[in-house]
């Protein structure tokens, strides 16, 4: 007689293990310490079997048969139901792994250069991360991956967002390749986003009006009250040093030679791989000191307010370029105006109207290749006068906050 609800619930165990039998080999095991396991005895090939369907009441009177009329099915067409259990047990432990566990998969066969590498799985951590791990990866359409892309880009960082959706292609279309999923929801996500408008954007924001950039050094020099100090620092920083953003970010204590008032970035952290020297003014030095006070016991210079040891994310110092507020208006400056990046542009600007040679400009700032430097140059020659630049430039921009 088959099993009903009340039956199975009002099951009591026994001095020994007993079934209740319900119909075409389902029966509910129920053992002497109260456990109650619903199972199924097969046979294919004259040779016996025993499927464990699940636990009860975990597993209800009619999931289990749903469960053993699935097995049934399988044996009858020559299948052992344990193995496909297996079969799905492993899907389904591939299934728990989330999309950063691919993704860390991913950039670890990329090859790429070290600062590169950071760069891209903070950009991954920071902006995908988030949103992609909170469920399994053969569950995203094209439309959910949209959405995680779209406030990326209406926040003016278009480039970023077509970036990231690039990337999310690739990692998708490994995983199709692997048979982890069905579709790659990545395709043409790209074409989606609205493009980068180079048309009102010249390289990246920056200024090159004497008046523009004093007023926006004295404001980076104005103390915000909720302005992380470790920020404040970086915002001083970049005017002096003028590297790229990710150099910045990444700066490691490690580089900093004090004694010698000299920054060394190794080439496998640099663009064009090759070494970069960074002479320190004194107002470098001075507030290198400063920051070593707070982050001196830790491999970055410039860490996230949070901590945790991790370098300050990307969008950090240019969001807050975009708070500080200009005199003339008296409202923030916002997107356009000048970007972590724009300091190079800047700097380069004022430079060259201050008479250094191009080329210890263009060797400050990683630009010249072998062949750009003449041959009564050298990297060794131009140090001095890039000691004077770097310098003269720092006593130009003190010249400014005052």
């Amino acid at each position: 007689m088959p099993l009903n609800n009340t039956g199975v619930k009002n099951a009591k165990p026994k001095d020994k293990p007993y079934k209740l039998t319900d119909q075409g080999g389902l029966y509910l095991m129920v053992r002497p310490t109260g456990t109650k396991t619903w199972k199924y005895d097969f046979r294919i090939n004259n040779t016996r079997g025993s499927y464990t369907i699940g636990s009860y009441p975990e597993t209800s009177l009619q999931e289990a048969r749903a469960k053993h009329l699935e097995a049934r099915k399988l044996v009858q067409e020559g299948q052992n139901p344990t193995g496909e259990k297996q079969a799905k047990r492993l899907k389904a432990q591939l299934n728990q792994k989330r999309f950063s566990h691919y993704a860390d998969q991913w950039i670890k066969k990329q090859n790429l250069a070290k600062s590169t590498e950071k760069d891209l799985k903070q950009r991954i951590s920071t902006n995908l991360t988030p949103y992609l791990d909170k469920k399994p990866i053969e569950s995203f359409n094209t439309r959910e991956l949209l959405d995680v892309l779209t406030p990326i880009s209406d926040r003016g960082a278009r480039e970023t967002a077509i970036r990231l959706a690039g990337v999310l292609r690739r990692i998708f279309n490994e995983l199709l390749i692997l048979g982890l999923i069905n579709n790659n929801p990545a395709q043409g996500l790209a074409e989606l986003l609205p493009k980068p408008d180079h048309r009102s954007k010249k390289n990246f924001g920056h200024i090159t009006d004497i008046e523009d950039l004093k007023n926006l050094m004295q404001q980076i020099y104005t103390p915000r009250p909720r302005q992380s100090p470790i920020v404040g620092y970086a915002l001083k920083l970049m005017p002096l040093l003028f590297l790229r953003p990710k150099n910045i970010r990444f700066l490691r204590w490690e580089q900093i030679d004090f004694e010698d008032a000299m920054l060394t970035i190794p080439g496998d952290e640099m663009k064009a791989g090759k070494e970069l020297k960074v002479p320190l003014a004194t107002q470098a030095v001075a507030l290198l000191k400063k920051a070593q006070e707070l982050t001196g016991g830790k491999e970055y210079v410039f860490l996230t307010s949070h901590g945790h040891g991790k370098p300050m994310s990307e969008n950090t110092t240019t969001a807050a370029l975009k708070r500080l507020t200009n005199p003339k208006t008296g409202k923030a400056y916002g997107t356009g105006f000048m970007t972590s990046h724009g300091f190079r542009h800047t700097a380069s600007t004022f430079l060259n109207e201050m008479g250094f040679s191009a080329d210890a400009i263009e060797l400050q700032l990683a630009h010249v290749s072998e062949d750009r430097v003449r041959s009564t140059y050298n990297k060794a020659q131009l140090m001095d006068e890039r000691v004077k630049m770097m310098q003269n430039w720092a006593d130009f921009v003190d010249q400014l906050i005052r």
